[in-house]
């Protein structure tokens, strides 16, 4: 999920803000206006809860021991037609809201992928499975993993204090890397803060340094004392990013390179140094943000993603993420199995909604584990799931939620659609009744 970025402070800004809604699937970072609301009571800290991974891997053990069965061959054509008449139902009910998908399911059976919509709607191209688009908060599954890595080969200790890397970060004494990692560490998010809104929507061409997105982060109270509550902030990820170039001696975007994109030949994935996206590629349509909500699309491909940094900033492709997914769930090629079961048993109650749980940058809802990500335009969704051996992604531009009655977030129910046939459901997020009104649906 990733985080919506601004859970408290952007509601107070207007329903316009859904980067993601909060408690639904968690995904990232940067604001983007949606006509969707968010439950009042959904922004609000819990405590973790001990033992609380049982719930959705109860099997640890065998997640990381699990014999990789999945097959690149094409799925057979009966498969893939039910596949395709599931995304298409799907596609027609959002596509008012969302412009573009791309689907894409990996397994025993084989694997398919197919793209809805169109990519560019000015120019009228159709989507395909092979354009990259920006992946918002599935980025801090690269940058979580990256520093297991280093804490697995004694490089830090999840232990350690964050202000034995980054000073000056407020209860930097008391806060540790796993907290950070674990979004348990009380500092807020720098998205809710209104003066950063403000930078952000006057310019969302705009580089920032992360100083810069730290600093306002800072003009902001802490939410509570490390460790007792969890609340999703994109600060957190931040730091950590931090911690990784200070440790290695190299940029964030090498760091990852070297140790998952090039081991793991993940070639459509990068960490952009600016807005350039490769091609091809989906663009990203959000709304106007200036009160009250616009309703014509406004082309947000070429924002610039260090306003989201080491919390989103990356860019992938359906292939790629297909790979990734199942290493992430698995650890099988980045971490030792000692250290991939750590993470899994660190899957904890979140303020993400009932039955979603957050971990070590994974996060994990009805045994489907991975990550999901919302950054303006752009909405990604990847689990994965052992009992069947198989990964599922999820890519669509435009909104996060639609906004005609039955309202329904976007990626859950493509995801949902897919997950049935592939033999392990998944019961997407339902928006509050008192959300089901009517809002106007976008145009060029």
């Amino acid at each position: 999920m990733a985080a919506r970025a601004g859970a408290r402070g952007a509601r107070g800004r207007a329903i316009v803000l859904g980067v993601m809604i909060a408690g639904v699937a968690a995904g990232c970072t940067v604001p983007a206006p949606t006509p969707a609301a968010s439950d009042s009571s959904s922004s609000a800290s819990i405590a973790p809860v001990d033992g609380s991974a049982a719930a959705c891997a109860p099997n640890i053990e065998e997640i990381v021991a699990r014999d990789d069965t999945q097959s690149t061959d094409a799925v057979s054509e009966e498969l893939a037609d039910r596949y395709d008449a599931a995304a298409a139902a799907v596609f027609e009910q959002v596509r008012a809201f969302a412009p573009a998908a791309v689907v894409a399911v990996r397994g025993p059976d084989g694997t398919w992928a197919k793209a809805y919509g169109s990519a560019d709607l000015a120019a009228e191209l159709p989507a395909a499975s092979d354009m990259h688009q920006r992946v918002a908060s599935v980025t801090k599954t690269f940058v979580g993993t990256a520093l297991l890595q280093m804490a697995d080969e004694g490089m830090v200790s999840l232990d350690d204090a964050i202000d034995d890397y980054v000073p000056n970060v407020p209860n930097g004494s008391h806060i540790t890397l796993r907290e950070l990692i674990t979004m348990t560490s009380g500092l807020p998010n720098y998205a809710d803060d209104p003066a950063w809104w403000d930078a952000f929507v006057s310019d969302p061409t705009a580089a920032w340094a992360p100083q810069d997105l730290l600093a306002h982060a800072w003009a902001m109270p802490t939410s509570f004392a490390p460790g007792s509550d969890m609340e999703y902030s994109n600060t957190n990820f931040v730091l950590l990013a931090l911690v990784i170039e200070h440790v290695t001696g190299m940029p964030l975007a090498d760091a990852l390179q070297t140790r998952i994109l090039d081991p793991l030949q993940l070639d459509a994935t990068t960490y952009p140094s600016d807005a350039t996206m490769p091609t091809p590629h989906l663009n990203g349509y959000t709304l106007d943000s200036a009160p009250p909500p616009g309703t014509t699309w406004v082309d947000a491909t070429g924002w610039n993603p260090s306003a989201a940094g080491a919390s989103g900033a990356m860019v992938s492709r359906a292939d790629d993420l297909l790979t990734w997914g199942r290493v992430l769930a698995t650890g099988q090629g980045v971490l030792s199995a000692s250290a991939q079961q750590e993470r899994l048993a660190a899957l904890g109650t979140t303020n993400l909604g009932l039955g979603r749980f957050y971990g070590q940058a994974i996060m994990c809802a009805d045994q489907w584990i991975g990550h999901d990500g919302n950054i303006s335009g752009y909405n990604t969704m990847l689990r994965y799931n052992s009992d069947t051996d198989t990964t599922i992604v999820v890519e669509a531009t435009g909104l996060d939620a639609t906004g005609t009655p039955p309202r329904v977030y976007v990626i859950e129910e493509y995801f949902a659609a897919l997950a049935t046939i592939a033999g392990h459901p998944f019961t997407p997020k339902v928006i509050p009744p008192e959300f089901q009104f009517q809002v106007p649906i976008p145009e060029l």
